[in-house]
C-alpha cells in the first residue's frame, strides 16, 4: 500500500520576522557517502568560541512534537578537530551532548548519523531521496542559537536531487542559509528528484501570495499539477478561516511531499 508523507507545508508563520543576527555563522557541509545503507554524514564548524568548552547538542524533540525522541541515538560517529585541523578530544557527558575543550577558538565536528524513517519527526535517506527534519539529524551548540547558519548539500555521485526546502537561498545551487538556530529548526528539507508545481493566490492587502509542491514520487507534472489545484484550494479556504495569509519570510510557502511505500503518513 503506497503511504504519503505530507510534510510540514513548511513554516507557519503568522508574521514577517525581523531577525537578529550575532556573531560569525555556524557551517554545516552534508554529504550522503552510503545512501543505500542510510546514514549521511555532517561537518559543522563552530567558529569565534572564545575559550570556553563547546557544548555541542543533539535535540532531544521536534518542533510540533514535543514527545522525547533522544534523537541523538542515531549518531554513530563523532571526530572533533580545532581550527588548524588539529584532533580535539570529545566527551560526553550525557546520551545528548559532545563537549570540547582545548581548542583554539574554532571546532569543527564531523560525525554520522543514522535514518531510515521518513515522517515528520525523524529523517529519511535512501537511494531515491533524503527527507530532513533538521531537529532529528544536526549538532547545535549551547549559548550560539542566535548565530545565523550556513549549510551546504552534496548529494551522491550520479543522482539529479535537487533541494525543496525554505532556508533561504543563495547564489550557490546547493548552498542555503537560515537567520539562527530557531528558524533552521523549523525548516525541513526534500533532496530528490522532485517534481515542483507552483501557484499564487491574491491576499487580502493586494499582495500576492506564493505556494510551492515539492513531490517526491513517480507522478508526472501532469499529476503534480493536479494536486496543486486541490491545494490550491485547500489555501483558499485557509484564508478564509483566517482572514489573510501571512507574509512569508522567504517569498513563499513550501509544501514537502512524500509519496513512498515506506514512509508515514501525517
Amino acid at each position: 500500500m503506497r503511504r504519503v508523507l505530507m510534510l510540514f507545508g513548511v513554516m507557519i508563520l503568522t508574521s514577517s520576522v525581523s531577525f537578529a543576527q550575532t556573531g560569525a555563522a555556524i557551517t554545516y557541509a552534508v554529504s550522503f557517502p552510503e545512501p543505500e545503507h542510510h546514514w549521511m554524514q555532517v561537518e559543522v564548524t563552530f567558529p569565534n568560541l572564545g575559550t570556553a568548552p563547546l557544548q555541542a547538542r543533539m535535540s532531544r524533540s521536534s518542533p510540533g512534537r514535543y514527545a522525547v525522541h533522544e534523537f541523538a541515538k542515531n549518531v554513530f560517529w563523532v571526530e572533533a578537530f580545532g581550527g588548524k585541523g588539529q584532533k580535539l578530544q570529545a566527551t560526553r557527558p550525557d546520551p545528548s551532548q559532545w563537549t570540547v575543550a582545548g581548542h583554539d577558538g574554532t571546532v569543527k565536528l564531523v560525525y554520522k548519523i543514522f535514518g531510515d524513517h521518513a515522517d515528520g519527526t525523524y529523517f529519511g535517506v535512501d537511494t531515491t531521496h533524503a527527507h530532513l527534519n533538521i531537529p532529528a539529524a544536526f549538532m547545535w551548540a549551547v549559548g550560539l542559537e542566535d548565530r545565523p547558519i550556513r549549510i551546504t548539500f552534496t548529494p551522491p555521485a550520479g543522482v539529479n536531487w535537487k533541494i525543496g526546502t525554505q532556508l533561504f537561498p543563495t547564489s550557490d545551487a546547493t548552498t542555503y542559509t537560515a537567520p539562527n538556530l530557531q528558524y533552521f529548526m523549523d525548516s525541513p528539507t526534500e533532496l530528490a528528484n522532485f517534481v515542483l508545481s507552483t501557484f499564487t493566490i491574491p491576499n487580502t492587502d493586494g499582495s500576492t501570495a506564493s505556494f510551492r509542491l515539492v513531490v517526491h514520487s513517480d507522478g508526472s507534472q501532469a499529476d503534480v499539477d493536479e494536486l496543486a489545484k486541490m491545494v490550491d484550494r485547500m489555501a483558499r479556504e485557509h484564508m478564509a478561516v483566517f482572514g489573510e495569509f501571512p507574509k512569508y519570510d522567504s517569498g513563499h510557502y513550501t509544501f514537502l511531499l512524500d509519496y513512498s511505500p515506506w514512509v508515514d503518513g501525517e
